[in-house]
């Protein structure tokens, strides 16, 4: 549905049926149908547009950021995303291809970006129900406990129950790490995109030697970054599994 509506307000679509109304109202009434139909050949053929689907994807998955932190990010990472897109699409002839190359590596990149500021959203709403005075409360309080107890079965179910209050502050002050290092991450993925979008424009003056080395080195870059989010998204998952946190 999101795909659709996006489809349906495409600029192309709006101006050809906005042609097609004044045309069948002022000039002959057969052009308003005719229009409708070529307004809904310009729809169809949206819908097929793989750019459109991932930014349907990428709308819904931003609409399910509540956090206002990662909210923040997310949309400032998605605006240089899009300028980098916008620069790359003014291009033609064998740089166009360069830079249409380019801009699918940052696309990859954005995607492990919402993927991250969900992850982090999770976090962060497990943290916000965290009481470590509580937890900490607990412990001494089993701890005086155990002290005061004779009895061995009594004092290895208390000891089990210390051990999970433990693991549970452990794993809590954990995450409060990866909170940090998703922040981290993000911050690190916006200014690369940032420098994309400049290289990117200074290609489109450059000569054709600049333009292969540079375009080459702006590859390789995004490449690497986006090995490294691969890497840290399976240990951050790892993470959320120990914790018992769900990532929904």
């Amino acid at each position: 549905m999101q795909t659709l509506l996006l489809a349906l307000r495409q600029p192309l679509a709006i101006a050809v049926l906005l042609a097609a109304i004044f045309t069948g109202l002022t000039v002959a009434n057969w052009m308003l149908p005719l229009g409708i139909v070529v307004y809904s050949l310009v729809v169809f053929l949206a819908l097929r547009d793989p750019a459109l689907a991932q930014q349907s994807a990428r709308s819904a998955a931003f609409a399910r950021l509540t956090s206002p932190t990662f909210r923040t990010m997310i949309a400032t990472i998605d605006r240089a995303q899009r300028d980098i897109e916008h620069s790359a699409a003014q291009t033609a002839g064998p740089l166009a291809n360069l830079l249409q190359s380019i801009d699918s590596q940052t696309r990859e990149l954005v995607h492990q970006a919402h993927e991250l500021a969900r992850k982090g959203q999770v976090i962060e709403g497990y943290l916000s129900a965290v009481n470590y005075r509580q937890i900490q409360d607990q412990i001494n309080h089993i701890d005086s406990q155990i002290a005061r107890t004779s009895d061995s079965y009594t004092i290895q179910q208390l000891q089990e129950t210390r051990m999970a209050l433990v693991d549970r502050q452990s794993n809590a002050q954990a995450l409060e790490t990866y909170i940090g290092r998703i922040n981290a991450q993000l911050q690190n993925i916006n200014a690369n995109l940032e420098n994309v979008l400049a290289e990117t424009v200074r290609l489109r003056t450059a000569d054709a030697v600049s333009v292969n080395s540079t375009s080459n080195d702006v590859a390789m870059r995004l490449n690497a970054l986006n090995s490294d989010m691969d890497a840290f998204q399976r240990v951050l998952d790892t993470a959320l599994v120990q914790s018992g946190v769900q990532s929904v």
